[in-house]
């Protein structure tokens, strides 16, 4: 799915034109589309943060039983599993590192950030998120800078709703409702 398409759902659940797919806009729609790509941009790190995340797997090398996050390719969130010879290594987590009780060549999988927020020019290929269902959360974090409460409560319902649907490893996914909800 391409972001001038989730945000042109946006504009039509809005009650708005379909303005995305143009190449050029106004003042108004700048402004608009802007707000829009941030709400995707919260929405979508939340996801990948709490719920749904992108895994990466890495050979990495220990030096004196420690590995500096900043040696990997991606930025982590936080490790998976650590393999060193096909067997599972136990492991610690630190803010800037990880350690373990061997010095050497490993295999490191670990759940990771994208380096860069979405443009609208971008494609959300890797997503397992319907387009409508992130369309409601984006539509809810719009709603909710604008102080909108009700509308913003309505999309995170729904948003919610539809995340929960998903499975990830074959599990329901169990997804908490916002604080300032009722």
């Amino acid at each position: 799915m391409t972001v001038k398409k989730v945000l042109g759902e946006c504009l039509i659940k809005m009650g708005k034109e379909n303005f995305a797919i143009k190449t050029e806009y106004d003042d108004e729609e700048i402004r608009l589309l802007k707000q829009l790509l941030s709400a995707l941009n919260i929405v979508y790190r939340e996801i990948i943060s709490e719920y749904l995340p992108l895994v990466e797997t890495e050979e990495v090398e220990f030096v004196d039983g420690r590995l500096s996050a900043d040696s990997l390719s991606k930025t982590i969130l936080f490790p998976i599993s650590l393999k060193r010879n096909g067997e599972e290594k136990r492991f610690k987590v630190y803010a800037d590192s990880i350690a373990a009780a061997f010095s050497g060549a490993a295999v490191l999988e670990y759940a990771y950030l994208p380096e860069n927020d979405f443009t609208l020019t971008d494609s959300i290929s890797h997503m397992r998120l319907a387009q409508g269902a992130l369309c409601d959360g984006i539509l809810s974090e719009y709603y909710f800078a604008n102080k909108v409460f009700d509308l913003a409560q309505d999309f995170d319902s729904s948003y919610r709703s539809k995340l929960g649907l998903l499975k990830y490893k074959g599990k329901r996914l169990i997804v908490r409702q916002r604080g300032w909800q009722s």
